[in-house]
């Protein structure tokens, strides 16, 4: 029961304040960076990453055997 006021206080709450609109954007906005260029460095990290699990995974199982 407690839980049911809870949310019904937290939606009236935002419907009320739902009204007002977005906020401006903030002209101090921190430097986009863009991963398009480098999208081989993450798909070349991703790669070692897996083939470590894999490792990893081998190794741990030809121990237990």
């Amino acid at each position: 029961m407690v839980l049911l006021i809870y949310n019904l206080f937290m939606f009236v709450a935002q419907a009320t304040s739902g009204g007002e609109g977005p906020p401006p954007p903030s002209q101090n906005r921190p430097p986009q960076l863009p991963i398009d260029d480098n999208i081989w460095i993450l798909i070349a990290v991703g790669v070692l990453f897996g083939i470590y699990i894999i490792y990893r995974r081998n190794r741990s199982t030809s121990k237990a055997a």
